[in-house]
């Protein structure tokens, strides 16, 4: 097993139960290979597994929660407002956060739903939940839901995004993704870059994700993607755009990868971890995909967004 790269690698929930019971992603010690080739970068979960093995993994923590109000913005999709504490807000306002929510009266994890951070405002989080089937219909039909938090792996090329400064940005919008996009333009605007944001209206656009991002004095343009991409193309190419961000599907994610690398393949490019996540933990196994014969847990490994959607697609 390759050392990858996990999202909680060093921080408050590492060692977690991949590392107790041999199959940690990011150290080869704790898997089945039995060297040490990690790069080490001041953290040793080997160490900690040796100094803190008759402790309890610090797991995260479910907290009962007041919805204060739902509203449905697009069919069957629907803005929640929750109230939260105010110890996971700090963690939930980074780009890619996300939190497992389930009904209150659901008590098993089997009811755990993966769902993206649109943002957070003092302590009221703010979600989008397209009913599917019966773990979304519960949650939109309470007044009380259980958040499990935090989680951090909603996106991959988070490297990207937290180290781009003074740069020309693209932020593509399409589909449900667009949520998880507020957080994103926040912080590249903090970092002093240019951002313009290209809005596929042939798909869902939603009011309350524009309105935020407007706010951050983002120039905002509204496309066919399907018919104007060679209009984003030629965006990218005359103002030597060097960082794209793409919130949607992983089908317009791989399109829209191939553009950008048929003008310049040296654009760094961040995507929507869209992949299927269950547990969160890299524990169930659902996440899982095999890219050049390794196995890579999706909801914890940070991977390239090329050498994802290459291996997808």
């Amino acid at each position: 097993m390759r050392v990858q790269n996990c999202v909680d690698s060093g921080g408050k929930y590492c060692p977690c139960h991949l590392a107790y019971s041999n199959d940690c992603i990011r150290c080869n010690m704790l898997n089945s290979n039995n060297y040490c080739d990690c790069v080490w970068q001041g953290v040793c979960i080997l160490s900690d597994i040796n100094h803190n093995k008759h402790e309890k993994i610090n797991q995260r923590k479910e907290y009962i929660c007041d919805i204060v109000s739902i509203k449905e913005i697009y069919d069957e999709t629907f803005l929640l407002k929750i109230k939260i504490p105010k110890n996971i807000t700090k963690d939930l306002i980074k780009p890619g956060a996300y939190i497992m929510l389930k009904s209150k009266e659901k008590n098993s994890d089997i009811f755990n739903t993966p769902i993206s951070v649109m943002d957070i405002n003092d302590d009221i989080l703010e979600v989008v939940i397209k009913v599917l089937g019966v773990k979304t219909k519960n949650i939109t039909t309470t007044n009380k839901v259980i958040v499990k938090a935090p989680y951090f792996n909603g996106i991959f090329g988070l490297k990207e995004i937290n180290t781009t400064k003074n740069e020309n940005c693209v932020v593509m919008l399409s589909g449900l993704s667009q949520v998880n996009s507020v957080k994103v333009i926040k912080k590249l605007v903090e970092s002093n870059n240019r951002v313009d944001v290209f809005v596929n209206y042939k798909g869902i656009v939603i009011k309350e994700v524009i309105d935020k991002i407007r706010n951050f004095g983002v120039n905002i343009y509204y496309f066919d993607f399907e018919k104007d991409l060679s209009t984003l193309k030629g965006h990218i190419k005359e103002n030597n755009v060097t960082f794209v961000y793409s919130a949607s599907s992983m089908i317009v994610s791989k399109i829209l990868m191939d553009a950008i690398d048929s003008t310049n393949k040296n654009i760094k490019l961040s995507i929507a971890n869209n992949n299927l996540i269950c547990c969160g933990e890299g524990i169930c196994g659902s996440c899982s995909i095999d890219i050049n014969g390794e196995v890579y847990k999706t909801c914890k490994s940070q991977i390239d967004s090329r050498v994802f959607l290459k291996a997808k697609f």
